[in-house]
């Protein structure tokens, strides 16, 4: 399988969420050799890479679900692929918001990105309060042509106690 994915390390994911603006740089893509080789993400690739950590900065990060909704989701299309949350634009405000008022201190730290084409990744670690462990968030979005995040999935993993191997889950 010859795919390109794009990974950007965790201060670039840090710079997304704070909205600042910069040029589409190298970044590290896999290679079959093993080494990595340089290549230049799309304009298109970029903008949907800040909407992806920027609806999920402002729903968990500001608690405003109606603004991330309204900036960056479809209001024509939205599929939700978590069971917990219905489909459409509306759907996702209300249960992010139920959600939040069940846990009005979560937080969520962006660890990375990947990116290719129309599909952002990216992996966080939300936590409902500053004692908690933590959960290992993995969400995919898939963005129209206009920028529009079009659908969603999502995986969760409670941050282990222990580990058997030593590393980290993020």
């Amino acid at each position: 399988m010859n795919r390109k994915l794009r990974i950007a390390l965790p201060a670039v994911a840090a710079s997304l969420a704070a909205g600042a603006l910069f040029a589409p740089t190298a970044l590290a893509t896999p290679n079959h050799s093993g080494t990595a080789v340089a290549s230049q993400a799309s304009n298109r690739e970029w903008r949907n890479e800040r909407a992806a950590i920027g609806v999920l900065n402002i729903a968990f990060n500001e608690h405003d679900a109606k603004k991330a909704a309204e900036k960056y989701i479809s209001a024509r299309t939205y599929i939700q692929h978590n069971p917990n949350i219905g489909n459409g634009r509306d759907a996702f405000v209300a249960g992010i918001t139920s959600y939040i008022k069940q846990y009005p201190d979560i937080s969520l730290d962006f660890k990375r990105t990947i990116t290719q084409d129309n599909l952002v990744v990216v992996e966080s670690l939300s936590k409902f309060n500053a004692a908690d462990r933590g959960t290992v968030e993995v969400d995919t979005f898939r963005f129209d042509v206009n920028g529009k995040i079009v659908e969603h999935w999502d995986a969760l993993q409670p941050v282990a106690a222990q580990s058997a191997n030593g590393n980290p889950q993020v």
